[in-house]
């Protein structure tokens, strides 16, 4: 009687850890009151107490229905983000405990075979031992797990669209209804059978192992369907991103070539003022330069790179620069033919404009709000160079810029990087003292 009430105690422990570990693991996903933060550890916990109770002396369907009906009903309940986010979020979370437990569970009751057998060390052993260390190590696995695969999903859980987050869930609980039939039928005794012959320890030995299998088959496929489905939405989304882009020059181009006529016909436009001033009608010439600036987007300071569509992307760059407050530097020059698409010099400078835009948007102190922008040609070699102010201080942070997975380092870098691999140049990425610099050196032949 006193060891069962030690084995009770020592079980609301695990479960107890268990609600912890969960709790935290949604936590770096999903936003929670302190208030509420006690709460959904105590509806965890009492998740899994009284899915054990059921499943251990009710019915297995049951307990381990009502265990998963308390936790998505208290994840979506009582966490502050979109619900088919919550859903996700509970999804995967089940899916790692029903994996993990049942893959850890399966390796300890493998290795307990194999020292009854081999070593025959295990035969003097009573269960209460025995199910201690089977509990202590399925959790010591499923912590480990949550902790080792927490950071990797913050990608997963970038903002999406609320369909996206339901595709991805409803497989995740297919595959725990699977290995729910497949523990309800453990528990009714219905083990696979090798041949006649085999007794009771080769017959577990054999289940056990189908079980590993399976669960290392689900956790694989669970793997590469999650991260595999966020990187076809991150291409999908960079793609329309680039599209976007690419139409947004072309507008520009549009507009800007309307100045290129106007200075193209200045000439002409300067003998009709002439004309205008010379009979004193003021009105009709005040008129008529008033079109000419609105016409051409005239104005004292506009950037001339050799480069009509850099030219109005820059301007409208500095306008948004000038609103913001963000003292604007530029000393460029483009080449005008070479084999690099004016499109994708734009989407460059486009890209790392928005970026330090944003950067320097940040900023609290007005003298660290700056843009400076070099580019000119070194022989054969177009050179880009662009610093900005920035709040930047985890050198972490720029490793990930550096790599090569635009999940983590954003779709407009990914942009940059991938049209800088497009011409086969190179492209460096440094930080020092909140001075964020971005170089650029692209092959012109």
């Amino acid at each position: 009687m006193r060891q069962d009430f030690f084995y009770f105690l020592v079980e609301m422990c695990f479960f107890a850890g268990y609600a912890f570990v969960s709790k935290n693991f949604c936590k770096k996903f999903l936003e929670i009151s302190k208030r509420d933060e006690k709460i959904v550890f105590l509806l965890f916990f009492f998740s899994f107490c009284i899915g054990n109770l059921f499943c251990s002396y009710s019915s297995y369907i049951l307990g381990i229905s009502m265990f998963h009906f308390f936790l998505l009903g208290a994840m979506i309940l009582l966490f502050q983000e979109k619900t088919e986010k919550k859903i996700l979020m509970a999804a995967i979370l089940i899916t790692i405990l029903e994996l993990i437990g049942n893959f850890s569970s399966s390796c300890f009751s493998c290795l307990l075979l194999f020292l009854l057998q081999v070593v025959k060390i295990v035969s003097s052993w009573n269960f209460f031992l025995k199910d201690i260390l089977s509990d202590f190590f399925q959790f010591i696995i499923v912590a480990g797990v949550i902790y080792f695969i927490a950071p990797r999903l913050k990608v997963v859980f970038q903002e999406k669209v609320k369909r996206w987050y339901l595709m991805l869930a409803f497989p995740l609980f297919f595959i725990v209804i699977v290995m729910d039939l497949l523990n309800w039928c453990a528990t009714k005794g219905i083990l696979l059978r090798g041949n006649e012959e085999w007794n009771l320890y080769y017959n577990q030995l054999l289940s056990h192992s189908a079980i590993i299998f399976l669960t290392l088959l689900f956790m694989c496929a669970t793997y590469f369907y999650v991260f595999g489905m966020n990187r076809i939405y991150m291409e999908q989304k960079q793609k329309e991103q680039y599209q976007a882009q690419v139409m947004y020059y072309k507008m520009l181009e549009e507009q800007y070539g309307q100045m290129e006529h106007l200075r193209h016909d200045m000439k002409n436009h300067m003998i009709s003022l002439q004309g205008l001033l010379e009979n004193q009608k003021w009105e009709k010439v005040k008129s008529y330069l008033q079109k000419m600036m609105e016409i051409g987007a005239l104005e004292a300071d506009n950037e001339a790179t050799g480069n009509i569509v850099v030219d109005a992307l820059l301007y409208q760059k500095q306008k948004i620069a000038t609103q913001k407050n963000i003292l604007w530097e530029c000393n460029m020059q483009v080449p005008k033919d070479s084999r690099i698409a004016d499109i994708d010099f734009c989407v460059l400078i486009g890209n790392i404009l928005d970026n330090a835009l944003e950067a320097c948007e940040k900023l609290l102190d007005k003298k660290e709000k700056f843009i400076i922008l070099k580019s000119g040609v070194k022989k054969d070699f177009f050179l880009l160079e662009v610093k900005n102010g920035t709040d930047l201080e985890d050198r972490k942070v720029l490793q990930f810029m550096k790599k090569a997975d635009f999940s983590k380092s954003g779709i407009g870098l990914s942009n940059i990087r991938e049209t800088v691999e497009k011409y086969h140049g190179t492209l460096e990425i440094k930080l020092e003292n909140h001075v964020f610099v971005i170089c650029i050196l692209l092959p012109l032949l």
